[in-house]
């Protein structure tokens, strides 16, 4: 079985500039990450992205994947899926991070479909477990009246959507340095 391990990021691009949920994900993901002690990724798929790895870093991303392509200008499912899934295989994430957005609730059951991980939908509090080193996934239930905690014990890499405006965003720091990889 391969090792898991890491946090990544499925970012979001609007206009060459990282989406508001994007810098969400990547001020939650590094939290996460530190408690960990392992690396923050992200990944950042478009066309004509700009300076999008930079931003990425910036908010607290230690590595960047970058997929700029004409075919991937706007969201289209089955193109999406293919290039995460492959990226996932390949870097094999413990925990992988989308937005609760349209591309996030289409792309994430079809990634923990691909890949075999566990998913978790709507959050709006993410934490590992001190002992387990798990993610717990913390999302509204009853209509909002009461929360649950899901873990996944055995499904990697785990999967969660998080929704807007629930996780804390890290002070731009242009001084930040990290890797940013082109993959074709």
């Amino acid at each position: 079985m391969a090792e898991y391990k890491g946090v990544l990021i499925c970012g979001e691009v609007e206009d060459k500039t990282i989406a508001r949920i994007t810098q969400e994900l990547l001020g939650g993901g590094r939290q996460l990450a530190n408690s960990l002690g392992e690396e923050l990724s992200a990944l950042l798929l478009g066309s004509e992205l700009g300076d999008t790895g930079k931003q990425a870093i910036a908010f607290g991303a230690d590595k960047v994947y970058i997929v700029d392509h004409p075919l991937l200008a706007s969201y289209h499912s089955d193109a999406y899926t293919t290039v995460v899934t492959r990226l996932c295989q390949q870097i094999n994430p413990a925990i992988l991070l989308l937005g609760q957005t349209d591309m996030g609730r289409d792309l994430a059951p079809r990634l923990a479909s691909r890949l075999g991980g566990g998913l978790s939908t709507g959050c709006t509090e993410l934490s590992i477990d001190p002992e387990t080193k798990l993610l717990m996934q913390t999302r509204p239930v009853y209509g909002g009246n009461a929360n649950a905690v899901y873990i996944t014990r055995s499904a990697r890499p785990q999967i969660a959507t998080v929704r807007p405006r629930s996780l804390p965003t890290l002070e731009r720091d242009d001084s930040r340095q990290g890797e940013i990889i082109a993959i074709e």
